[in-house]
């Protein structure tokens, strides 16, 4: 009974709170099913204020900032202890029990952060890790090679002045066992490329409600081998290969346009969205900058048509 409750309560949570309770409750808490997917959810009720002990806090110590700034603070400061208390997991489960770690899509996710948890959980096979600022490309290297049994990877970058192209070529290098990727971030030909190089053994492949190349995604589907299933979504479709040009953007697709005729004789599994997509004018309509990112970009992190990509 009482671990089928702590699998409902955040790992923070379980680690900082309930077993600490008493010897029952620390020994529930011990179970190695309740280790097998942590989820990092609740990004406002862990706040420290430092990397040694997280503490709960009111948000009075961000008095007077504004509320971009506050919330930006409360998940940088989230993340913090949520890794912190990940790393205090028993040894002998945190080496044996974790397989998926999935980030809550405004996590600041830092260096170190990700340090921690590829040292303490090294048998990680699914991870959704959004990035909101640039990596250090070493570090990032050193931590994703720890992960030799990772298959599926869900990962975005939310930073208009830099692209995911550099950090996700170290990743591939690094991680050349994943076969199942999503990608919340533009496919232009350089990314595609990338794909192509570092990832030829890929099966599964989404980039729903992101802007993409009508020509880099043809270069995908004739270049990926092993490619089953591809998840075109409430994407924008752009016409140039070196560059995303919105006055040629198209939402949604004919029946009878070249990409979905290839798209489904050659893959099993291919989903796009046609011109009378109710849900794709809602995704882009008014979105701030519509070459890179639509409107569902933080509702669809946990949502995907293809199976694998569900958290």
């Amino acid at each position: 009974m009482l671990v089928n409750i702590f699998k409902k309560l955040d790992v923070v949570d379980v680690i900082m709170g309930a077993s600490r309770v008493c010897i029952t409750w620390f020994l529930a808490s011990h179970n190695k099913t309740i280790w097998n997917t942590i989820k990092f959810n609740d990004t406002d009720s862990i706040v420290v204020d430092n990397t040694k002990q997280p503490t709960r806090v009111g948000l009075l110590v961000l008095e007077g900032a504004s509320a971009p700034i506050q919330s930006r603070v409360r998940f940088a400061l989230a993340t913090r202890g949520f890794t912190w208390a990940a790393s205090r997991l028993p040894d002998h489960f945190a080496r044996a029990a974790p397989v998926e770690f999935f980030f809550n899509v405004n996590s600041n996710v830092l260096e170190e952060d990700l340090a921690i948890i590829s040292n303490g959980l090294p048998n990680i096979r699914k991870l959704a890790l959004p990035i909101q600022e640039t990596q250090n490309l070493n570090s990032l290297a050193s931590s994703f090679s720890k992960w030799k049994n990772l298959k599926t990877l869900i990962i975005a970058k939310f930073a208009n002045n830099d692209d995911l192209n550099h950090e996700f070529k170290t990743i591939a290098e690094n991680c050349r066992n994943l076969t199942t990727i999503k990608l919340a971030y533009r496919l232009d030909h350089k990314l595609a490329n990338i794909i192509l190089g570092k990832l030829p053994n890929l099966e599964r492949l989404s980039l729903r409600c992101t802007s993409v190349s009508i020509k880099a995604v043809k270069l995908l589907i004739i270049g990926l081998q092993n490619l089953k299933s591809l998840n075109l979504s409430h994407c924008l479709f752009t016409k140039p290969y070196f560059s995303i040009d919105v006055k040629s953007a198209i939402i949604g697709m004919s029946r009878t346009d070249e990409l979905v005729q290839l798209g489904t004789q050659k893959l099993e599994n291919f989903k796009v969205c046609f011109w009378d997509c109710t849900i794709c004018l809602d995704v882009w309509k008014g979105s701030s900058d519509p070459r890179y990112y639509s409107n569902y970009e933080y509702k669809q992190w946990e949502t995907d048509e293809i199976e694998e990509f569900e958290f």
